[in-house]
């Protein structure tokens, strides 16, 4: 079996709307959020006081954000 066979996809919109442009650490299920933060540091210092391993780091960015580049 591929190791990408187990892979899911999960739909997370409601749980990370709340939280449009900040970081936040997300169980290893994806099923919950653990922190949050205005940056990466800040969310990992939470994370780290909660003493919770195996978190997924992502920075939650607006559906319509498109970069633009100069």
């Amino acid at each position: 079996m591929p190791a990408t066979a187990s892979l899911k996809n999960h739909d997370l919109s409601e749980l990370l709307t709340p939280h449009l442009n900040e970081w936040v650490a997300l169980s290893s299920d994806y099923q919950q959020i653990i922190a949050s933060g205005d940056t990466l540091k800040d969310t990992m210092e939470k994370v780290k006081k909660e003493q919770k391993e195996n978190v997924v780091f992502h920075k939650v960015i607006p559906p319509n954000y498109a970069p633009t580049y100069v």
